[in-house]
This record gives C-alpha cells, structure tokens and sequence, in this order.
C-alpha cells in the first residue's frame, strides 16, 4: 500500500463544497501514479516502450463527504497483476479526527497493458518485480 495526499480545489467541489464524486476517480490516478513513481518507474517508463495502462473497469464506493480544501489521504494498492492486466485498489481517507483518518470512498480500477494501436500486450518484463511489493495480502 502506498499513500499520497491531495487537497481538493475549489473546482473539485460543487454548489455544497462537497468534491464532485467523478473527481474520485482522479484521485485514484493520483495514487496509482504516485504508487508506481515510489518503485523508481513511472508511467511514463511504459509510454517509452509504446505501452498504456487502459482502464477496463471501475467502481468507487462513497462513504463520508470530502470538502473543498480538506487533507485527503489517498492508499493504493494493487490487488492483483496477471500477464496483460491488473487490479488497483483504492481508499481515499479524511483528514484527522480524533486521531484516526475516517474513510470517506473506497474503490478499484482495472487496466489492461495496450500497444499504441489498443491491442492487448503482456507487460514489459519490469512491471511484474516492481509492483509485487504493492500486491495485498
């Protein structure tokens, strides 16, 4: 599990200065993003060899509202890899209250490793190695 943070802005929110829910799913790329930079490898390390991380499907679960400005905490996970696709997961926690983080969305996105014409790929031999130490238990 890796965390990173993220303060939503004032475009992130709507009428009630609650984050739109669609913006969850950018802080789920923010994760994932800053899971896969943490092993010392980037996304971008993918595009260089003509390879995309499709999102096939995604689901997010809403538990508490997040507020304009407030210190989110975003834990990504990966819940499992296969030869061309794998499962991140996601929760997206409050700032502090009473000493604990209260969990405001859980979810998931699943990828598939694509060429740049959109066939399905197997994953350069480096993927596998590097996100493993991500994988839950």
């Amino acid at each position: 599990m890796h965390r990173s943070q993220v303060r939503p802005l004032f475009g992130d929110v709507d009428a009630m200065n609650v984050v739109y829910y669609g913006n969850y799913l950018r802080f789920f790329e923010l994760g994932r993003a800053e899971l896969m930079r943490s092993t010392g490898r980037a996304y971008s390390d993918l595009a260089q060899e003509g390879m995309h991380l499709a999102v096939t499907e995604t689901g997010v679960r809403y538990h508490r509202s997040a507020l304009y400005d407030q210190l989110l905490t975003v834990e990504a996970s990966v819940a499992w890899i296969k030869k061309a696709s794998l499962r991140f997961n996601y929760k997206v926690l409050g700032p502090e209250d009473r000493g604990e983080l209260p969990l405001l969305a859980t979810g998931f996105t699943v990828h598939a490793c694509v060429d740049l014409s959109g066939r399905i790929k197997p994953f350069p031999a480096w993927v596998a190695p590097l996100l493993e130490p991500h994988l839950e238990n």
